[in-house]
């Protein structure tokens, strides 16, 4: 395909901004109420990032019902239904003098967070903050190409996901102040074209937190999600926020150069992820994962690893493979359970010789730890049940320690959902891009 021939980014419905840079959603007809009857007032509805993510109004207004109301307290506000679902106004189209000029001014969080129909959603659109970087697919939009664009399937979806064009300029001012910024663009839809329930979008939004804060090792959250309907009418606005974290630097599975892996997780994520049963587990494990990739407190972070690997181990063994009975797993030492599902892949429970100061440990102990899952769980036990006799850990133990759950849970998530492909192992001393790692089930 020639340059010239290139596919556009996906349009998103709200424009790019800039790092932690509010924008307006909605400017004109506001119903506002301090008790009593509600009141029409021209305002503002805004997307901030600071000191959190958040949706905030502002008005003003010199209607004679509003001197009965107690401005300390729960102003409640809503956007009428008859207002369209996008406004045309712009920052520049605001003038603050006259969003000053009445006799009160009032400003809060928006509760509201859900607009219009969703009973024909052919076609769904968001934004997603502080995703890193990986190599895609070429596009072209703004008068010039980046290869931005994943195209990924999972389960009856079909996911288009662009990078924004001046992403190299958002990334360094990121990486120079922290917080937020909306760095990529998507659509999904089903593969047959049919329409989506709220149901099944809600489903779908929930799939991709699970999957890019697992692939990114941080919480990321696909956010302003709009539905369009099958005559590419935007009908439907979902305005809530779920958890994303802050920029900063975090271990992650998936390398830059490395797209296809991305389309292994999607595709594989995707394949359990109709199943209740599994899609719960799958959720919870990247939780344990996320808490674990947080590293702060490093004690702390190991021992929800360590959480992770145990609930992966009771529904492989006792669930999935029904090699242990309920009592039996209760029976066996955390350690040779966590054993058991390693040795289940094919993972190793041997300590890897880069890890010499764990492994130093692992001997000195009484009686001394002659696997990974054994040394991990000896120092996650010192600090879930203390005690004045047990050993005290440095932090140099305690990261090689935590580098070691981290992988364990890695691939023992990726294990659960048969991934092929290659990861980026916490173990491994090389952080550079390209330094993968082949899972060890792999053929």
């Amino acid at each position: 395909m020639s340059l010239g021939n290139l596919p556009s980014p996906v349009a998103a419905t709200y424009p790019f901004s800039g790092v932690n840079e509010s924008f307006i959603l909605h400017s004109g007809n506001l119903s506002a109420s301090g008790g009593g009857t509600p009141v029409i007032v021209d305002g503002t509805v805004r997307w901030d990032w600071l000191p959190t993510p958040r949706i905030s109004f502002a008005f003003s207004t010199d209607d004679p019902d509003t001197n009965a109301w107690n401005l300390d307290g729960n102003i409640e506000v809503t956007i009428p239904d008859d207002e369209p679902l996008m406004s045309s106004a712009t920052e520049a189209d605001v003038d603050p003098e006259e969003m000053t000029a009445g006799a009160i001014s009032v400003d809060g969080r928006l509760d509201t967070t859900k607009r219009g129909t969703a009973s024909d959603i052919r076609r769904v659109v968001f934004q997603v903050p502080n995703v890193p970087q990986v190599h895609g697919q070429w596009i072209r939009g703004s008068g010039h190409s980046w290869n931005g664009r994943w195209s990924l399937e999972a389960g009856d979806w079909q996911f288009i996901i662009d990078e924004r064009h001046d992403r190299l300029s958002v990334k360094a001012e990121l990486r120079r102040t922290g917080g937020y910024a909306f760095t990529h663009a998507g659509e999904f839809s089903r593969r047959d074209g049919a329409a989506m329930p709220e149901e099944e979008v809600s489903n779908a939004l929930h799939f991709l937190r699970c999957v890019l804060s697992f692939s990114f090792g941080r919480a990321i959250s696909p956010l302003l999600v709009s539905g369009y309907d099958s005559s590419g009418v935007l009908t439907w606005l979902d305005w809530r926020i779920f958890h994303v974290e802050p920029w900063q630097p975090a271990s992650q599975v998936v390398d830059e150069t490395r797209l296809e892996d991305l389309e292994l997780l999607f595709s594989g994520f995707g394949n359990l992820w109709s199943d209740e049963f599994t899609r719960d587990l799958l959720s919870n494990s990247v939780s344990y994962y996320l808490e674990c990739n947080a590293m702060n407190p490093l004690h702390l972070a190991m021992s929800a690893g360590q959480a992770g690997l145990e609930l992966l181990a009771y529904e492989r063994l006792v669930e999935e493979q029904k090699a242990l009975t309920p009592k039996q797993h209760r029976s066996e030492k955390a350690h040779d359970n966590i054993t058991a599902l390693l040795a289940s892949y094919g993972v190793s429970d041997v300590l890897p010789p880069v890890l010499g100061k764990l492994d130093k440990a692992a001997q000195s102990a009484s009686p001394p730890c002659t696997t990974g899952p054994e040394i991990i769980t000896r120092m996650r036990n010192g600090v879930i049940h203390p005690s004045r006799k047990k050993p005290k850990y440095s932090t140099d133990e305690w990261l090689e320690a935590w580098e070691l759950v981290s992988s364990y849970l890695i691939l023992s998530i990726l294990g659960r959902i048969s991934f092929n492909g290659y990861y980026r192992d916490p173990v491994n001393p090389d952080k550079h891009a390209g330094a993968v790692t082949k899972v060890p089930w792999a053929p």
